[in-house]
């Protein structure tokens, strides 16, 4: 199974786990690209090799103009007499649904999206329960600044192209004393951090001040993390680093990427391996216009990894269909209770499966219409295949006026050149 873990030895926050998780993706294009994305003008991101206590890592940070943008880093100053890093600034507060509208308007692929609005929503609701005001009425304040918005989405998207089947965390440092910030002095960790921890195994740390942040703590709570950390074969890592440079004690987050085996055997070579969850259901009472690709496209915002819709001979002899979901272990339950409010089922079947893939990463082919995105995997024996991605052909034949046919054709061609340039 492809799994990460991440050792918050010194701590989590957004711009960290961006640093190292883009790194380890190899998206860091895409993460930079975002602030055009999400329609936020005279903002730049920027990825550099820098060094915490000696050890080299990358950094991650979100620029206005020149200078960086501030909000909340991995370290932040106690409210008064402590040794530790930023105190919390204030930035314009920004509602829940102002930035729902901004993320809901960006060209994002659908599971980014989905995975950057519920990071939100669930980051309002326990905003709303420490505050005891309904979520209508949250106002971010440094999660509402631009830096933050951006970690969650570039978190959000560096989620989705990591693609493990499981996320498993080393006891989270959390930092102690107090910080400032715009609720006034709190105690570490502040409380929508404290709620997002919940569960938790957590521990204080060697330096006052906050070490863990509330964006680090909801990427934690959204990959739904276990801390029971079973053996790991690493493919690679890499380190973030955050913005403050104690020297007694690196301020890095690490993350590793590789792959537990279990009973059924080593991965074999060339090939990749995780384990999933199937979800199934049973319809005979519900319209086939409402099992169609609306409700695919749903599932697939939901979090779902794959579905299949099959057509069946239910009891009596009644005509149905039986509706197949592909889930993570972490989307399990959330993805079961869609299937229960979507369709007119009254009950799910759940089964594990071990899943053995191919490599695959996406690739950018360049046509006559413009660029459009393919997805390459690596066969064992080194051969590659590349698919052009079907809703992107239709984009831009709708953008140049073209059939959808002539796109994905000039699409294909670019295939052949672009692996025949490549094995020369």
């Amino acid at each position: 199974m492809r799994a990460l873990l991440i050792e918050p030895v010194s701590g989590i926050s957004g711009d960290m786990f961006v640093a190292a998780a883009a790194a380890l993706a190899g998206c860091e294009a895409e993460v930079a690209a975002l602030p055009a994305v999400l329609g936020l003008s005279g903002v730049s991101c920027e990825f550099s090799d820098v060094a915490r206590a000696s050890i080299q890592c990358r950094r991650f940070e979100v620029r206005e103009g020149l200078r960086p943008a501030e909000a909340v880093s991995a370290v932040h100053l106690p409210a008064a007499g402590g040794a530790g890093g930023h105190a919390h600034h204030h930035h314009a507060h920004r509602p829940l649904s102002t930035i729902r509208k901004m993320i809901e308007a960006a060209a994002l692929e659908p599971a980014v999206k989905a995975r950057a609005l519920r990071m939100f929503q669930r980051l309002g609701e326990v905003e709303a329960a420490a505050h005891g005001i309904p979520i209508e009425e949250v106002h971010f304040h440094e999660v509402g600044a631009v830096d933050s918005i951006i970690d969650i989405v570039a978190a959000a998207l560096c989620i989705e192209r990591l693609d493990v089947g499981a996320a498993f965390c080393t006891p989270v440092c959390v930092g102690h004393g107090t910080v400032e910030t715009a609720h006034g002095i709190l105690p570490v960790p502040a409380p929508a951090t404290e709620r997002l921890l919940q569960g938790m195994p957590t521990e204080p740390g060697a330096l006052s001040g906050e070490w863990t942040t509330p964006t680090g703590a909801l990427i934690l709570d959204e990959l739904k993390v276990s801390f029971e950390v079973p053996a790991l074969v690493t493919r690679a890592s890499a380190l973030g680093g955050g913005g403050r440079n104690p020297a007694k004690r690196p301020n890095v987050l690490r993350l590793r990427l590789g792959e537990v085996v279990g009973a059924a055997g080593e991965v074999p070579e060339g090939l990749e391996a995780d384990e999933m969850v199937v979800i199934r259901c049973n319809i005979d009472d519900l319209s086939g216009e409402l099992l169609g690709a609306d409700f695919v496209e749903a599932a697939l915002g939901a979090g779902a990894r794959d579905v299949v819709i099959l057509p069946a001979i239910m009891k009596k002899g009644r005509p149905g269909q039986v509706v197949e979901v592909l889930a993570e272990t972490a989307r399990v339950n959330a993805l079961a209770r869609f299937l229960l409010e979507h369709t007119t089922t009254i009950g799910v079947r759940m089964s594990p499966v071990r899943r053995l893939k191919l490599p695959r990463e996406t690739v950018v082919l360049t046509t006559p219409f413009g660029e459009v995105a393919a997805k390459q995997v690596t066969l064992p024996d080194g051969r590659r295949r590349i698919m052009p991605e079907y809703a992107d052909c239709r984009r831009l034949a709708a953008e140049r006026g073209a059939s959808v046919q002539d796109v994905y054709r000039a699409a294909l061609g670019s295939t052949e050149n672009r692996i025949r340039s490549d094995d020369e």
